[in-house]
């Protein structure tokens, strides 16, 4: 008797559990996310909004309005080194292409990523959940192989809270950057740069240059596995008309 009373209230445990959690999914609802953010569907949007700068950024050299310039085709190409006196090389106009491509980068998505999470949380609103939002923050860094955003988003939805989310995107901007800041500081010594040493040093990479009539080079990095464009102007080392070196 004793041993078949102990099974009942084994059973019983049993049932008050299995009945627990029916209540607790079907009234509850309890909701699941992950630490990327992906079931708010914010990485992906904010994944698009980043490479698209990039492609947008690649052809300026990094700036939203760039102000030094040479009109080519109805483009502007930003001069990363320029002179224009004859017989000298050029002067790098930004020393820190890396750091201002960050910069820019990070002003030209704002309005685009806080876009991305406002919609996430009217999507969960849109749901039945309870969501409190926050003020969105972020940075942005170029690195080898990655371009990496820590955003600051502090968020509750339910019982859970959520602040941090980092988003990674492959890219080889970085290496680009990297690639012309080489050729300018070879620019600005030397007046001129040996491209196929360079592609060969990087293979994933076509460099091409467009000499202008005025002495002006119209280089552009393209990576051959992404399809990234980095484009930008030099006017180093020039001759006057009608001067031969060498002679």
């Amino acid at each position: 008797m004793k041993k078949k009373g102990q099974v009942t209230i084994f059973i019983i445990i049993g049932i008050v559990i299995v009945i627990s959690i029916l209540l607790f999914s079907l009234w509850l609802k309890p909701t699941y996310f992950s630490g990327k953010s992906a079931s708010l569907n914010f990485e992906g949007c904010v994944q698009d909004s980043v490479e698209q700068g990039i492609q947008q950024l690649g052809k300026t050299a990094g700036s939203i309005n760039p102000e030094f310039t040479f009109r080519h085709l109805g483009e502007k190409i930003t001069y990363l080194c320029y002179t224009n006196k004859f017989y000298k090389t050029c002067t790098v106009q930004n020393p820190f292409i890396k750091q201002h491509f960050e910069k820019e980068l990070t002003e030209l998505i704002k309005e685009k990523i806080n876009t991305c999470y406002s919609n996430s949380i009217e999507n969960l609103r849109a749901e039945g959940y309870e969501v409190i939002s926050g003020e969105v923050s972020y940075e942005i860094s170029l690195e080898l192989g990655v371009v990496r955003l820590n955003i600051d988003a502090p968020t509750n939805v339910e019982a859970s809270q959520f602040k941090k989310f980092n988003i990674e995107l492959s890219s080889p901007i970085y290496e680009m950057v990297m690639l012309a800041t080489s050729l300018i500081q070879t620019e600005s010594r030397f007046g001129e740069t040996d491209m196929n040493y360079l592609m060969a040093l990087y293979p994933d990479y076509l460099i091409e240059k467009k000499e202008q009539g005025e002495g002006t080079k119209i280089y552009t990095i393209s990576n051959k596995i992404f399809g990234n464009e980095f484009k930008f102007a030099i006017r180093s080392l020039v001759f006057p008309p009608g001067f031969i070196p060498n002679q």
